[in-house]
């Protein structure tokens, strides 16, 4: 172990043990990629629900996500885009050009009849979930 990463963690130890170590590393990791898989799954539903009641351009339901909650959730345009086409390949979104005088062309997407069908199946999933979660944490009082 580097000498230089001995922190006292707890008041009863005064360095992290090697094992020790490696098992903060591993629960780190696991919270980091589960929190990775909850963002991948919200992202479907997230999107369907912004494109529910009017079409929105990549660049507008990014800035909304991003504005409604709060900062927290953000998008690169690197990994809105391809879920856009995914979802348009798979029938739950549709893309039309759009081409207004003085701005460039945007394609604006808005939610099929397969896609409300889906977003309806999401969002029982999630409200279960959440529900679940809440349960579990002791936070339906909260």
């Amino acid at each position: 172990m580097c000498a230089a990463f001995r922190p006292p963690f707890f008041p009863h130890q005064r360095s992290l043990t090697y094992r020790a170590f490696l098992r903060l590393y591993t629960l780190l990791r696991y919270i980091v990629v589960q929190n990775l898989e909850l963002k991948k799954g919200s992202a479907e539903l997230m999107i369907l629900s912004l494109v529910e009641d009017q079409p929105r351009h990549g660049y507008d339901i990014g800035r909304l996500i991003e504005q409604r909650s709060g900062g927290t959730v953000k998008f690169r345009v690197a990994s809105l885009y391809p879920l856009l086409y995914r979802m348009e390949q798979r029938g739950w979104i549709h893309g039309r050009w759009v081409e207004k005088a003085g701005q460039r062309r945007r394609r604006y997407y808005q939610l099929t009849k397969e896609g409300r069908h889906v977003l309806a199946a999401q969002r029982r999933g999630w409200l279960e979930f959440v529900q679940a979660i809440n349960c579990i944490a002791g936070l339906e009082n909260a």
